[in-house]
């Protein structure tokens, strides 16, 4: 083989390796452009998640301080009604 076949040779196999390169490095972009799209659909659902969990938790509270505010509502009418009867002293 000549200097000169051997220098086309290599000049091939370089633009062949140069090719792969080119076709990995797209399959790379697309590859990590999924995964962003996979990663922000995660976030997306984690924020929803958050927000939900936050709605329930309030209206736990809501819920319990309704039940405290009913039962102070109904004991106030008792305790206004055992003053008015209760004896002058």
């Amino acid at each position: 083989m000549t200097q000169s076949e051997r220098l086309a040779a290599l000049e091939q196999r370089l633009t062949d390796h140069e090719a792969r390169c080119e076709e990995r490095l797209g399959e790379i972009k697309t590859a990590a452009a999924s995964t962003l799209q996979a990663v922000e659909g995660l976030k997306n659902r984690s924020w929803a998640l958050v927000v939900a969990l936050l709605a329930w938790a309030m209206a736990q509270v809501w819920s319990v301080n309704a039940a405290r505010i009913e039962r102070l509502e109904a004991a106030a009418p008792v305790a206004l009604q055992e003053a008015h009867h209760a004896p002058a002293d």
